[in-house]
């Protein structure tokens, strides 16, 4: 007995068509605005989340990264073909005058925000992935960290916080 061709492309999950599969080459698929913004309500549906002039505007009253912390008032904004600018604001964020302030772009203390640094490195996102299963996990875990870094002093998140006032 000699099995035919069908069996094995059926059967045998390791033939060269199936490897191609998770090759680099192969076009990812590039997430409009609308596809995001249906992500980040479907994750998050206590967020308010539209698109204006070409930008997605997501907001969240109540980001908390533990049942016993403080919730946060979070906007992020983002452009295809930019990174997303993160601000958390509010009258929960405390030590806004530290000059030890832990990965962030810019605070503005008088009104009480600050632009959060999330990661270096404009490859760790990119428009072939979805805000909603990146950036907003990390938001949650910067808040996590920054509520350490208020009681040790310490920031025990990791990572390398930006030189300069500018963002990348």
């Amino acid at each position: 007995y000699r099995p035919s061709f069908l069996f094995y492309l059926v059967c045998t999950p390791c033939t060269p068509m199936f490897s191609l599969a998770n090759k680099s080459y192969m076009r990812k698929k590039e997430w409009r605005l609308f596809d995001q913004m249906i992500a980040l309500k479907a994750s998050y549906p206590s967020s308010m989340c539209e698109i204006k002039h070409g930008t997605l505007w997501w907001f969240s009253k109540g980001v908390r990264p533990t049942p016993l912390s403080k919730e946060y008032s979070v906007l992020m904004t983002y452009r295809i073909g930019s990174l997303p600018k993160i601000r958390v604001f509010g009258d929960e964020l405390q030590n806004l005058d530290a000059e030890d302030f832990p990965h962030k772009y810019l605070i503005d203390p008088n009104n009480q925000w600050v632009e959060i640094c999330l990661y270096r490195y404009a490859f760790e996102f990119s428009r072939y992935k979805l805000l909603a299963n990146t950036v907003i996990p990390w938001i949650v875990e910067w808040l996590f960290y920054y509520e350490i870094w208020l009681t040790t002093g310490e920031w025990l998140g990791g990572g390398e916080h930006p030189q300069s006032e500018k963002r990348r």
